[in-house]
């Protein structure tokens, strides 16, 4: 095994070989197992799950020189930093361990020589459907997925058995420099056609069963409410529409993908109805804190002397929001409870529920 510092290019992304980084892998398999109801599953009927998309999935994809691999980045989970922008999991490892009851994938930067039977995630933080932040985006993630496929590493059965989970939630839209209504919706419509085409292209190579997000309610992310002093989501109106267009696009494309691609499996998660109600629900959360993120500052980052350019709050665990941008694993867990729930159904399209659609797998 190569020592610490020696690395590896492949795709644009930095990859180091250690015994620390396979070790914590090794943890994460062990760790989200979970006692939450789950959908049945033979020991002949293997399940696999695939992850694309940004920084709300990505679990260690992300450079080496993102502020995501520094402190205090994991401080609630594992107590180091994991390359996830979070204080511990997102929202990747919660619909693994609560809704499929299987581990995280590992994520494609640092596969080493861990088996794949239980899939890979590819999501890279940063990532849109275009060149958003200069990573890979989503269709690049596609093309490494079609790799494995090429090379029958995973069977035809076994790709109709996955899961495959697709986050998009807006960094296209983040990198737009227009201001009106009429230049974003062209936009829209070209960031929803290539969604389309790449969970076209994913079926085709064999995958059936999917989870697609909506955008995360963009006003109300700390980067936009500390104009505010963190009191409100400022209102802007033309975010709104943009947000609205794009969710309402994005499900009628994927009725039109249901029918016209037999066996096809889909659910769509309202992310923006969610996020948007644990704002008005903190309580029911175990939340005392919605539009203050716990790590204020620039997250992760330090002056020349060493001195940290951020503060971070006494319990994350009362927060929504990690970051200027990104929730908590306590926030995480509430969205993907939403989700789940049965008995009071609305935070999901397509199917009523996260759980009702996982119990058909």
């Amino acid at each position: 095994m190569a020592e610490c510092g020696r690395f590896e290019r492949r795709e644009n992304i930095c990859i180091c070989e250690t015994r620390r980084y396979f070790l914590l892998f090794c943890i994460l398999l062990l760790s989200f197992k979970s006692g939450s109801a789950c959908p049945s599953q033979k020991d002949d009927d293997p399940r696999t799950f695939f992850v694309f998309g940004d920084s709300y999935a990505d679990t260690g994809n992300a450079p080496f020189i993102a502020s995501s691999w520094r402190s205090p980045y994991g401080l609630s989970w594992p107590g180091r930093p994991t390359g996830r922008f979070s204080d511990g999991i997102v929202k990747t490892d919660v619909l693994a361990s609560e809704a499929l009851c299987l581990p995280s994938p590992p994520p494609y930067a640092q596969i080493l020589n861990a088996s794949l039977s239980g899939g890979i995630n590819f999501a890279v933080a940063g990532s849109g459907t275009m060149q958003a932040f200069g990573t890979p985006p989503f269709g690049d993630q596609v093309d490494w997925f079609s790799g494995y496929v090429d090379s029958k590493l995973f069977s035809p059965y076994l790709l109709k058995n996955a899961v495959v989970f697709v986050s998009v939630s807006g960094n296209d839209y983040a990198v737009y420099n227009g201001t009106t209504l009429q230049g974003y919706l062209p936009l829209v419509t070209q960031v929803v056609d290539l969604i389309e085409r790449n969970l076209r292209q994913l079926y085709t190579l064999g995958v059936r069963n999917f989870m697609v997000s909506t955008l995360a309610p963009l006003r109300c992310l700390p980067a936009r409410t500390a104009s505010t002093g963190y009191t409100e989501c400022p209102k802007n109106n033309t975010v709104d529409r943009v947000i609205s267009a794009h969710n309402f696009l994005l499900q009628r494309t994927i009725s039109s993908i249901i029918k016209t691609s037999k066996d096809s499996n889909f659910i769509l998660l309202d992310q923006t109805k969610a996020l948007s109600y644990i704002l008005k629900h903190l309580s029911d959360f175990g939340l005392t804190e919605g539009l203050r993120p716990c790590c204020t500052g620039a997250c992760g980052e330090t002056d020349e002397t060493g001195k940290h350019l951020y503060e971070v709050c006494d319990d994350p665990n009362k927060y929504l929001f990690w970051d200027y941008f990104h929730p908590t694993q306590a926030g995480w867990k509430a969205v993907v409870n939403l989700y789940s729930r049965k008995t009071r159904p609305g935070f999901t399209r397509i199917s009523p529920s996260l759980a009702a659609w996982a119990d058909n797998l």
